[in-house]
């Protein structure tokens, strides 16, 4: 199958994504890797996208790793948006989340209590 993507990165939809395992923050994932690399963090827009991500990082790690992605409502506290500028249009929360009131403002995969390794996305 012909992909637009650049090496190392993989295809679904009209978007590339790749899988970084450094552990950085939220702010340092999206700055220095992501737009970096002219993308962002990932946006997740439908359950067909959800099942892709989460299918990729167990691929890549082997395990359901934690990874960050481009949510966040640090500007309004529970008004969620997409690093990418998207429409938050997709929402599969934990149980219990998201929590108000706290001082977690970024978004994550597969939580397990670990903040380090990031999906990033690039639009075709």
């Amino acid at each position: 199958q012909y992909s637009s993507c650049p090496p190392g990165w993989t295809q679904f939809g009209s978007r590339c994504f790749s899988f970084n395992f450094q552990g950085k923050s939220w702010v340092d994932a999206e700055v220095h890797f992501c737009k970096a690399a002219g993308g962002n963090l990932a946006s997740v827009h439908s359950e067909e996208e959800h099942v892709f991500l989460r299918t990729f990082i167990n691929q890549v790690t082997g395990e359901n790793q934690t990874s960050w992605i481009g949510g966040f409502d640090s500007v309004q506290e529970g008004v969620w948006m997409w690093s990418d500028g998207s429409t938050f249009d997709y929402k599969q929360w934990g149980a219990g989340e998201p929590s108000s009131g706290g001082t977690d403002h970024c978004l994550e995969m597969n939580y397990k209590g670990k903040k380090q390794q990031h999906i990033k996305q690039l639009k075709l």
